[in-house]
């Protein structure tokens, strides 16, 4: 008999936290589809670190292969593939949550609409840091080409390349 008192206690316990957990999610549904209505869909912050715990240790490998000469290193440094594949998913995820509707699983009738102006508004929301970024480093750049005497055409056809982004 005390042992089903002490089960139906462990099961009240149990459910009154399952209860609780439930409410505690609902108002975090609620508290995103508030912030939500405010100006489009509520931002998932966690994203934001994920990417970047993927994104450095490629910044990292890229760097390492211009700063050291050993094997070892380089073999370590470089195997990079399985974070870009990662990163490549989350922002996967993340274009895939911005063009649908907030609480359905169904794609936003205005993105369908015009997907030109939604590919667009993608590419501009980067590609005025690619233009401040390329122009601050152009003289490296050319630099480079010209120290290892690239005719003028070629480092003109390059600077294109890279300001279409089509490199």
């Amino acid at each position: 008999c005390e042992r089903v008192e002490e089960t139906l206690v462990q099961t009240r316990v149990g459910a009154a936290s399952a209860v609780r957990a439930v409410q505690q999610g609902m108002a975090a549904v609620e508290k995103l589809e508030a912030r939500s209505t405010k100006g489009g869909k509520a931002r998932i912050d966690c994203i934001d670190g994920c990417c970047f715990a993927l994104v450095l240790p490629i910044i990292l490998a890229h760097s390492a292969r211009f700063s050291t000469t050993n094997k070892t290193v380089l073999k370590v440094l470089t195997q990079e593939n399985v974070l870009v594949g990662g990163f490549f998913v989350i922002m996967g995820y993340i274009a895939a949550y911005t063009s649908t509707k907030v609480g359905e699983r169904a794609a936003d009738e205005r993105k369908l609409a015009k997907p030109e102006l939604y590919f667009w508004s993608r590419v501009m929301s980067y590609y005025p840091l690619h233009v401040l970024v390329t122009t601050v480093f152009a003289p490296m750049f050319v630099a480079i080409e010209r120290y290892y005497k690239t005719p003028w055409s070629k480092t003109g056809l390059h600077v294109v390349l890279n300001y279409s982004m089509l490199q």
